[in-house]
């Protein structure tokens, strides 16, 4: 017997609980999320727009107003950084919850004895979400 599968092993550390999936708020968050992204989208595109027009008149500004124009840029970045942080961050938390949503999938296609599609699934790479 190994010591993993000792009682004073177990005592010490149990095994973690799994959670409780729900897969019908996981699905209502990720569809909040897509919803959302349509109008951050919106508010990334006008301030790349900003700072493609402030490119463009840096290329042929002076020695004094490239400085102003460059203060500009960075504040326009400033604002681009901190929203597509936000957007990739919640990206990846909502990709989580398709991974998850996916797994609860299989989980029960297994039950229902389903195995051909379980084993293709397993198989596939766009559900591996490497």
């Amino acid at each position: 017997m190994t010591f993993y599968e000792k009682k004073w092993w177990k005592k010490m550390f149990p095994e973690a609980k799994q959670r409780k999936i729900d897969v019908l708020s996981d699905i209502e968050a990720v569809r909040q999320f897509l919803e959302e992204s349509k109008q951050e989208c919106s508010l990334l595109i006008k301030e790349l727009d900003k700072l493609e027009e402030l490119e463009k008149e840096r290329g042929i500004a002076g020695t004094g107003i490239m400085q102003v124009n460059l203060e500009a840029q960075g504040e326009v970045l400033d604002k681009i950084n901190e929203r597509y942080q936000f957007f990739q961050t919640d990206a990846v938390i909502n990709g989580s919850r398709v991974k998850i949503i996916s797994e609860e999938f299989l989980k029960h296609a297994q039950k229902a004895g389903l195995k051909d599609l379980v084993k293709a699934k397993k198989k596939d790479p766009d559900w591996k979400f490497l």
